[in-house]
């Protein structure tokens, strides 16, 4: 978001000499004593004091100083979160979304050991509702060429020439099937783990790397009918239920086997999608690794 027009802005050499007057400041006794609670100024998260940073309130890139009365300590996700803005133009994330943060930044993603000859990127994007969070979900358009047809997924798909990477890769595919700009409307929280895409059981020369986004709340879609038969919103709660998880027998050209699902509603999630959400669910809430029966679709 763009500062007001009545903040000023600093030019680089105001920035550098604000940025050692920083440096000496946090080597000072009074800096030492602020941040000896542990306490964020932000969020308020006691998190103890070597995890906090010096933080800003008015940054120095809108023209603020690095005097005592415009310094605060802050968590790294907070500091992460605010990054140029003023207060008021933010608020921090949701506990929820803090502790899926936390969680998944405990380790990098395992990423594909070789070049696939195509490549995918979907979004696994995330909403706060009160005591819980929601997970967007897709349903795909019914088309005879699509060997995913009629499942449901996640919004993305193919990378193209024109994506600088596979997260422009999930922005622009989430934009252009449901109507959600994440570059507007989202942040990105992490990657997720490669997972390997099969068709019919058999595994296709193709890589999909999910990315997870958080929004501030849950946006209206609008699905482009051609790719997309619905949007949903679904509860993380109900898909952790045991009593949404089952098996869901698969009869597809010539192609017969059972796998393991989510039930929600009339819906059944499973395959790629029910791979990555296991993924999910596994890193966050500290679960075991999903299980080989898991990998044919």
């Amino acid at each position: 978001m763009a500062g007001p027009q009545f903040i000023a802005s600093a030019d680089e050499r105001e920035i550098r000499r604000e940025r050692e007057k920083a440096r000496e400041l946090r080597r000072s006794p009074w800096w030492q004593r602020r941040r000896a609670a542990g306490q964020c100024h932000w969020c308020g998260a006691v998190v103890g004091a070597e995890a906090l940073t010096m933080d800003h309130v008015v940054p120095l890139v809108r023209g603020g100083h690095s005097t005592r009365g415009n310094v605060v300590p802050a968590c790294k996700p907070c500091n992460d979160e605010k990054k140029h803005s003023l207060a008021f133009e933010w608020e921090p994330r949701s506990a929820l979304l803090r502790h899926v943060d936390a969680r998944l930044r405990e380790r990098p993603p395992e990423l594909a050991g070789h070049e696939p000859t195509r490549r995918a990127a979907v979004a696994v994007v995330l909403a706060p509702e009160e005591a819980a969070l929601r997970l967007l979900l897709i349903r795909r358009a019914e088309h005879p060429q699509d060997p995913w047809s009629g499942h449901m997924a996640f919004p993305g798909g193919r990378q193209e020439e024109q994506d600088r990477d596979l997260v422009a890769t999930a922005v622009r595919e989430t934009r252009e099937e449901i109507g959600l700009d994440l570059g507007v409307h989202g942040s990105l929280i992490a990657r997720l783990d490669d997972v390997q895409a099969y068709a019919g059981g058999n595994a296709l020369d193709m890589v999909v790397s999910p990315f997870v986004f958080a929004v501030d709340r849950i946006h209206d879609t609008t699905p482009d009918p051609l790719e997309v038969a619905e949007a949903l919103w679904v509860s993380l709660d109900i898909l952790r239920d045991p009593a949404a998880h089952g098996i869901l027998q698969v009869d597809r050209g010539g192609f017969a086997a059972e796998f393991p699902a989510f039930h929600v509603g009339q819906r059944a999630i499973w395959g790629l999608t029910y791979r990555m959400i296991r993924g999910f669910l596994d890193r966050v809430d500290g679960g075991g690794p999903a299980t080989a029966d898991d990998d044919a679709d």
